[in-house]
């Protein structure tokens, strides 16, 4: 049986364009990525609405305890990360959790091969949730 999702005091990750698990697609009545409106100073200023939000932003998801935080998974499943996101450094949140290998912003130093990687891997990501929302997960 799957978890109700909850629409105060939650964090759920999920990639923008990565519509894998059906809540991207029934719309609830939770805040869509509030970092699209911020200046990075915002960010850092943010507090926790009471309302559940929908964010790919590690500064917002590290405002949130881990018991708080719920990540889609490959099968379109929630589950809880295995580390504690409150605190946990920008850096730590996007790769461990989001799962990019560095910051973006590290990415050329390689010539642009592991951002590529990381583009292939997205594009296998996106191509997979068109195929299970097809099938209505």
């Amino acid at each position: 049986m799957t978890e109700p999702i909850h629409l105060n005091g939650h964090c759920y990750v999920l990639l923008q364009g990565d519509w894998i698990h059906p809540i991207a697609h029934q719309r609830h009545d939770l805040l869509w990525y509030p970092e699209r409106a911020m200046t990075l100073c915002d960010q850092y200023a943010y507090r926790p609405y009471v309302q559940s939000v929908v964010t790919e932003c590690a500064w917002i998801i590290s405002l949130y305890d881990r018991e708080r935080v719920l990540c889609v998974d490959e099968d379109g499943t929630w589950r809880r990360p295995n580390m504690q996101t409150y605190a946990a450094s920008n850096s730590y949140i996007v790769q461990a959790l989001l799962g990019l290998p560095s910051e973006v912003a590290a990415m050329p130093l390689d010539g642009g091969r592991g951002f590529k990687k990381v583009v292939r891997e997205y594009k296998k990501r996106i191509d997979k949730a068109a195929k299970l929302y097809k099938k209505g997960v």
